[in-house]
């Protein structure tokens, strides 16, 4: 890419020798400074702006366009777009695909109300296109394949018999690709798979990463991908245990859902010999077989030790969990380093075993117990350096067993004195102030505690509510160099004694965080003026909004933070659907 402000000059000089060149002088024709600084520079400051702002920059010059829509930053962006397979693509959505490097697109033609009158202006606007009067003949499906795309990764929202009869075979077109997903949904007019319907290959030479969710609606199919290493599946079906099976031998990173507890005696048959990752979950165990048997102690060894480069494990809370979760302490130790466990009630002598992961780097235990018994004391575990319990405070003691602890993520209780003072190594600490209890009573006797931990440099408060407010328990906290509010309403008042506590910051990150305000600024967008209002407050930080951080009226704010709003916006019509936490 060429530099405007780059010199012209052809002549070569006389000797080899580097001439430090003096600082540049603007010239008499105006020439600001920002046209001289190089590519590299301007891609760093970009960097630091969210893909809006970036939109934003794209505008001011032919320059800053080609940078911004420059293949580094296009890695760093999804383009989504909904179009119908079967319909012409207009020029619009020709640009946009030409520029992209991700792409997902969602297909109408599985929607009923598409095809109605009621979205005949949204069909047009999608195929018919103003700046060329003159109908193109070329389908959305033949312009994505025609071979002329960058695109290394594409997601499909289609369902199975729309998605076998428009790709079909044509996926070696996008010759880029590495990664590739599909999202099969149920069409509208129902899907009826019988074993006699032509089979779907999917196939590319380059895929390493291939995803594929079905929701129990697929049909016959078969993988030819030689490059696959990371695989997201679900095994619903004897097509989707296939591919499974045939591409076991040169996986590397595996995550699994299994629907039916039949496929569960079938995977622990398998081996893995290079696999590095395993996530897996059983949906449906209404039949699971008791883990407590010789034969399953028997089978679960043998599956453990046919992955002799396991680092990673992921488990849901299943009877599966169990018999994986004794296999891999008692045979799988010496190679795994990251367990991560959801929602298990585990018997202590079971979960005891964990002890025996003396190469366990990273820990994180969400909604998991001991049923019977007390928590474990003096967890002795050497290498361990992060740690992660969420809504897990009673499988360990926190005690002396911790001190090495460099990261830990929990959820505030009244233990937060004694995480200060036992784990007196930790550098980033994340607090979830989402509890099932009332948090206010531990925020005003516990939070104090926090500056005890003298190598604190990054701290994340998670969940606070604008009556939570647990600055005004502490003292200032000057080591603290990065500060992350991650999904919580702050009123405007409260960064005036933000910046008081925390001196010596850096980072100031919003993390899809609310920042509520009484008086409503007139005549001026309020993100601007509040944005450089907290610029006041943190000149020498660097703030940082991600997410759907954003301002809003402090009345608005409270009313999100009653428990029943969602139900009262689904009542009054304002919204037509209630989200629902995973």
């Amino acid at each position: 890419m060429c530099d405007e402000g780059a010199s012209t000059s052809k002549e070569k000089r006389k000797d080899s020798t580097v001439v430090p060149a003096e600082p540049a002088e603007p010239e008499a024709t105006g020439e600001c400074y920002i046209s001289r600084l190089p590519d590299e520079i301007l891609c760093t400051i970009f960097d630091l702006l969210n893909h809006d702002q970036r939109l934003d920059c794209s505008e001011v010059c032919r320059r800053w366009l080609a940078i911004v829509y420059s293949p580094y930053f296009q890695r760093k962006s999804n383009t989504k777009f909904s179009h119908c397979f079967g319909m012409t693509i207009n020029s619009v959505d020709r640009r946009r695909l030409q520029r992209a490097i991700n792409c997902e697109m969602s297909d109408c033609g599985i929607l009923e109300l598409f095809h109605t009158d009621a979205l005949r202006e949204v069909r047009n606007e999608l195929f018919e296109d103003p700046a060329n009067p003159v109908p193109s003949d070329t389908t959305i499906e033949d312009f994505l394949f025609s071979g002329d795309l960058q695109l290394e990764y594409i997601q499909f929202c289609t369902s199975f018999d729309r998605a076998r009869d428009f790709i079909a075979e044509r996926l070696p077109m996008l010759k880029n690709l590495e990664a590739l997903s599909f999202m099969l949904v149920p069409p509208h007019y129902g899907l009826h798979v019988e074993k006699t319907d032509p089979e779907w290959v999917i196939k590319h030479e380059k895929v390493t990463t291939f995803s594929l969710q079905t929701f129990v609606t697929s049909g016959p199919y078969r993988l030819e991908l030689p490059s696959l290493r990371f695989f997201v599946h679900e095994v619903d079906n004897n097509w989707d245990m296939r591919a499974l099976i045939e591409t076991k031998d040169r996986l590397e990173e595996l995550d699994v859902k299994l629907y039916f507890v039949k496929y569960v005696d079938t995977i622990v048959t398998l081996q893995f010999p290079k696999l590095r990752k395993f996530t897996v979950w059983l949906i449906r165990e209404e039949d699971s077989p008791n883990p407590n048997t010789p034969g399953d102690d028997t089978t679960t060894e043998w599956f453990i030790k046919g992955m002799p480069e396991l680092e990673q494990l992921e488990l849901r809370g299943t009877q599966m969990t169990m018999k994986l979760f004794r296999a891999v302490c008692l045979f799988g130790w010496e190679t795994l380093t990251r367990l991560t466990v959801f929602s298990a009630k585990f018997h202590r002598s079971l979960f005891a075993l964990i002890l025996e992961l003396k190469n366990l780097k990273f820990l994180r235990l969400e909604s998991c117990s001991i049923i019977d018994g007390g928590r474990l004391h003096e967890v002795n575990l050497p290498e361990l350096r992060h740690l992660e319990l969420i809504k897990s405070q009673g499988c360990l003691r926190i005690d002396a067993g911790l001190s090495l602890i460099h990261t830990f993520k929990y959820s505030m209780d009244e233990k937060l004195a004694k995480v200060c003072r036992h784990m007196p190594l930790i550098e980033k600490f994340e607090i979830d102030f989402r509890a099932g209890h009332p948090v206010a009573v531990h925020v005003s006797k516990y939070f104090k505690h926090i500056p005890e931990l003298a190598h604190l440099r990054h701290l994340t408060l998670s969940g606070i509510k604008t009556n939570t407010r647990p600055w005004n328990f502490c003292e200032p906290m000057p080591a603290v160099k990065h500060l992350v509010f991650r999904q919580c309403h702050i009123a405007r008042c409260d960064f005036k004694r933000i910046s008081q506590l925390f001196p010596e910051l850096k980072v100031l990150e919003m993390d899809n965080s609310i920042i509520a305000y009484k008086i409503e600024p007139q005549g001026i967008n309020p993100h601007r003026h509040f944005a450089r209002r907290l610029k006041q407050h943190f000149p020498k930080c660097t703030l940082v909004f991600t997410g759907a951080s954003t301002v809003e009226p402090l009345s608005t704010v409270l009313e999100k933070e009653d428990k029943n709003y969602d139900i009262k916006q689904l009542m009054s019509g304002e919204c037509r659907y209630m989200p629902i936490s995973q």
